[in-house]
């Protein structure tokens, strides 16, 4: 799977959303139709997210292990990976590289 290089007809919000005293950082795009995702970069640590739609996550750069709530299995993820996280759930991701960037596609 190979992420898009880039988004044309969106709306940014001009906002960052800052995660874990900026340790991840992203902003909400919006594409035409109405496609709602966030482009962020996380620097190295464990975090665990809290869904209300759900998302999939497409990481770009860097490397991540991920374990949705429920799951007993972690999953390891690099560029043009992808993993799924049902709404009103969580799910942890472990960064250890020193950056890892990714696309998150809400709905």
């Amino acid at each position: 799977m190979s992420f898009p290089e880039s988004f044309e007809n969106v709306t940014v919000k001009t906002l960052a959303n800052v995660y874990f005293h900026g340790k991840v950082v992203s902003h909400t795009i919006t594409e035409a139709s109405g496609q709602r995702r966030s482009l962020g970069v996380c620097h190295a640590g464990t975090f665990t997210f809290t869904t209300g739609d759900p998302e999939i996550m497409e990481i770009t750069a860097g490397n991540v292990r991920a374990k949705v709530d429920g799951e007993d299995e972690w999953g390891v993820y690099g560029p043009g990976q992808s993993f799924h996280i049902p709404a009103n759930t969580s799910f942890e991701m472990v960064v250890e590289s020193e950056l890892a960037q990714y696309i998150c596609t809400f709905g």
